[in-house]
């Protein structure tokens, strides 16, 4: 595909998409243009930013002509990098409104450094921030006989203890590190919460059932990372999101 045909499909795909979803009387607030684009989106990659930014303007602008009150967000990984993301789309004018990163800590950094490059981006490019993706292993026992990405001895030393009390903390600290931005953050999402070890979790597409598939059966390497345990029991950590306060 040309740059053409795709900047024309992103168009086209985020306007019907968006359409399909208003139709149905869902309460649409943001529309995300691409996942984690750090290295590329639609085949473009960071080593042509010019491009990749025609690709993210013309989500934009097709949210923007459906309705200008729905927040546009575009998504990065690696928060200790932001400033070079957010520098290179204001150099080629894209349009958006929030600023969203990952952030997990086996490779991101400290959150204080996560609330510092959030924080500078919203303050020199007047941006909303928040954190798009985040999660910690409550467990280092194996749900399905495939490795985790969090397992012993690979990725399991940080600050954060391998418990549910320790994945608590950690998503404590980094709703605090959004909230310590000032008025700009608005938020975090945690990633992936019900992706747990039976048949038919994971993205609710043929992609992730192929993915879990070539993994052996019902496998990932998120599941001790999930808001819920092996058996599909809510774990406790569900509560401090739940009841979380803006004020706390």
């Amino acid at each position: 595909f040309t740059l053409d045909e795709k900047v024309a499909a992103v168009k086209s795909y985020t306007s019907e998409s968006l359409k399909t979803l208003l139709d149905a009387g869902v309460d649409v607030g943001m529309v995300q243009i691409g996942n984690e684009t750090t290295n590329g989106i639609c085949g473009e990659t960071s080593k042509n930013w010019e491009n990749m930014a025609k690709i993210f303007s013309a989500g934009s602008e097709a949210v923007r002509a459906i309705d200008k009150n729905i927040l546009v967000a575009i998504h990065f990984t690696n928060p200790e990098r932001s400033g070079n993301y957010a520098k290179r789309l204001n150099t080629y004018n894209v349009d958006y409104d929030v600023f969203a990163s990952s952030y997990y800590p086996v490779w991101h950094g400290s959150t204080d450094n996560l609330t510092s490059v959030l924080k500078n981006v919203a303050d020199t490019y007047g941006k909303l921030v928040m954190v798009a993706e985040t999660s910690w292993a409550y467990t280092l026992d194996d749900g399905d006989g495939h490795e985790n990405t969090v397992r012993k001895g690979k990725d399991d030393s940080t600050t954060y203890d391998l418990s549910v009390q320790g994945q608590a903390n950690e998503i404590s600290s980094v709703i605090k590190a959004v909230k310590n931005t000032g008025s700009s953050g608005i938020g975090v999402f945690y990633w992936e919460p019900a992706w747990i070890p039976v048949p038919g979790s994971g993205w609710a597409t043929e992609a992730s059932l192929k993915y879990m598939n070539d993994k052996g059966p019902c496998g990932n390497e998120w599941a001790n990372q999930a808001l819920f345990d092996y058996q599909g029991n809510v774990l406790p950590t569900w509560n401090l999101i739940r009841d979380f306060k803006p004020e706390e």
